[in-house]
C-alpha cells in the first residue's frame, strides 16, 4: 500500500481493530492520524507529512535521495493543496500551497519533477543550477523532464540555466565551473586523460580541477586520487584540487591561485614554442 493506509483499507484486507493496536504497540507500524496508519520505518519529515496531510516536497525530498539541496540545510519542505485544512501544524516548515503537475503514487511525498521544480524557486541562483545538475545525473529526472522543467523555470534563472552541463556529478563542480566561466576562463568538465580517467574540469585546457566532497574521497581514495594527480602531471597538465572550504569560503584565493598556474602554464608553453 505504498507504507501507508487508513483504517478502513487496513480492515478490507481483514485486519481487525485488535490486531492494528497490537502492531502499534508493538512498533511494526505507527498511528500518525486520525486514520491513518504507517509502516514504522519511514522517517521524520515522511510522517510530519502525513500528520499534517501534506506531502514532503522541495529541498527535503531532494535530500533524502543525496540530490543537491543547497549549501546549508534545508529544512522541512511540505506540500499542501491550496485551502487544505491542515491536521496538524508544522512549527518551522516551509509550506508550498500548490498542486502538483505530475500525479505520483506515494501519498506522502511529491513526484521528482514537482519537487525540483519547486526547489528552482527556493534555492539561490547557482544553487538551482547544482540541484538540476545533480538531479539529472542522479537520473532523479529525465530529459523529457528537464525540458519542462527549463520552460517553466523562474524567470531571472533562464540565462544562467543556459550554462547547464550535463556531465556535472556534484554540486561542488557546478560552483567551481560557473566561479571559473564568471572569471573568464574557459573550461571543459569531465576531460579525459589517458592512464589517468576523467578530470572534474580543464581550465583554458592546462589546469586540471578536481572537486573534493567528503562523502566520495575518504581515506580509502587518498592513493588512487594521489596516483591520478600523478599521471595527470607527468602528461603536462597541472592539478589542483579543491575541498568544500576553498570553494565556499576563501573563493577568491582559490582563483588567485588558477589564475597563476594557468599563467604559468601558458607561459611555460610559449617558451617551448619559441626554443
Amino acid at each position: 500500500m505504498g507504507h501507508v493506509a487508513t483504517s478502513q483499507q487496513l480492515a478490507g484486507i481483514g485486519a481487525s481493530r485488535r490486531s492494528v493496536k497490537s502492531a502499534v504497540d508493538s512498533g511494526l507500524i505507527r498511528h500518525v492520524a486520525h486514520g491513518v496508519f504507517s509502516c514504522g520505518h519511514l522517517d521524520a519529515p515522511t510522517l510530519t507529512a502525513l500528520q499534517v496531510g501534506g506531502r514532503v516536497d522541495c529541498l527535503t525530498r531532494l535530500s533524502q535521495l543525496g540530490i543537491w539541496s543547497g549549501i546549508a540545510r534545508p529544512g522541512l519542505h511540505l506540500r499542501l493543496r491550496p485551502h487544505h485544512h491542515q491536521r496538524r501544524l508544522a512549527p518551522g516548515a516551509s509550506i508550498h500551497w500548490s498542486r502538483a503537475f505530475h500525479c505520483w503514487a506515494p501519498v506522502f511525498e511529491v513526484s521528482p519533477f514537482d519537487a525540483v521544480l519547486q526547489a528552482l524557486s527556493c534555492l539561490d541562483d547557482v544553487d538551482a543550477l547544482a540541484c538540476l545538475e545533480s538531479a539529472l545525473f542522479m537520473r532523479f529526472i529525465t530529459e523529457d523532464d528537464l525540458e519542462e522543467l527549463l520552460r517553466l523555470a523562474p524567470d531571472h534563472l533562464r540565462a544562467l540555466l543556459r550554462l547547464l552541463d550535463r556531465g556535472a556529478q556534484s554540486g561542488f563542480e557546478t560552483f567551481s565551473r560557473v566561479g571559473f566561466i564568471r572569471a573568464g576562463f574557459r573550461v571543459a568538465t569531465q576531460f579525459y586523460v589517458p592512464g589517468a580517467g576523467r578530470v572534474d574540469m580543464l581550465v583554458n585546457g592546462c589546469v586540471g580541477i578536481e572537486t573534493d566532497g567528503e562523502e566520495w574521497h575518504g581515506p580509502e581514495r587518498f592513493l588512487p586520487d594521489r596516483s591520478k594527480d600523478r599521471e595527470v602531471e607527468r602528461q603536462g597538465i597541472r592539478v589542483l584540487r579543491l575541498a568544500r572550504p576553498h570553494i565556499f569560503d576563501t573563493w577568491h584565493t582559490t582563483l588567485e591561485t588558477v589564475r597563476r598556474m594557468v599563467n604559468d602554464a601558458e607561459d611555460a608553453a610559449a617558451w617551448k614554442r619559441r626554443s
